[in-house]
């Protein structure tokens, strides 16, 4: 049981700070078939993201919604949660905004009656899904403020440093993107930079380079 935890962790530090094709290649030697139900949705969780980064989102979508079933089956509304938040992702609903957002606040309140220790992540989903769907600056100022919080509140208790700075980088790049500015993305970037974040870095560096180019 703990050699799966450790190769699922081992997967996931090489797609933030290393390869990502090789971080596939790991999480896909792993038999899903031997991990317990807490396992399988870490598993197929990490897995589905590590194929939203490639790019790859039809199976990146089959895997979340793989594990939508699969908490439903059980009835894990924390679980769900986690599924729902990753379905709200604009890359799957490029035709349809209103679905991704209901996705995004559906799952928030869940995470939120489930005492989620990681509700600032469900926060970022639903500013995602309001930027993607063009809501009014307001409101998504409002999620920013919540998100904050919340993102403050987990840093106190999680041992997850990767997570941490992830979700901080993430509330900057979505600010930067929201107040149409690079002010935010060079504090992400250090950020990246401090923790070796090699996803983040790219994801940044791309959007400065889309600023400098207007």
């Amino acid at each position: 049981m703990n050699d799966f935890k450790q190769q699922i962790s081992n997967a996931i530090n090489e797609r933030e700070t290393g390869d990502t094709n090789k971080a596939l290649e790991m999480f896909l030697q792993i038999d899903k078939t031997q991990l317990k139900s807490e396992q399988l949705f870490d598993y197929l969780g990490e897995l589905g993201l590590t194929y939203w980064h490639l790019k790859k989102y039809d199976e990146a979508k089959a895997v979340f919604k793989e594990m939508q079933k699969h908490a439903e089956e059980i009835g894990n509304r924390s679980y769900e949660a986690l599924a729902l938040r990753h379905l709200s992702r604009p890359e799957f609903n490029e035709n349809n905004t209103d679905t991704a957002i209901k996705y995004a606040q559906q799952a928030r309140q869940i995470a939120l009656e489930e005492k989620r220790q990681d509700l600032a992540w469900f926060d970022h989903g639903v500013v995602t899904t309001l930027i993607f769907g063009k809501a009014p600056t307001e409101e998504i100022k409002r999620w920013f403020e919540i998100e904050a919080e919340d993102l403050y509140k987990t840093s106190r208790n999680t041992k997850d440093e990767i997570a941490k700075w992830v979700w901080t980088s993430g509330l900057l790049m979505d600010r930067a993107r929201v107040f149409n500015n690079t002010t935010d993305l060079y504090l992400a970037l250090m950020i990246a930079e401090q923790f070796n974040l090699a996803r983040r870095k790219e994801q940044i560096e791309e959007l400065i380079q889309k600023f400098k180019s207007k």
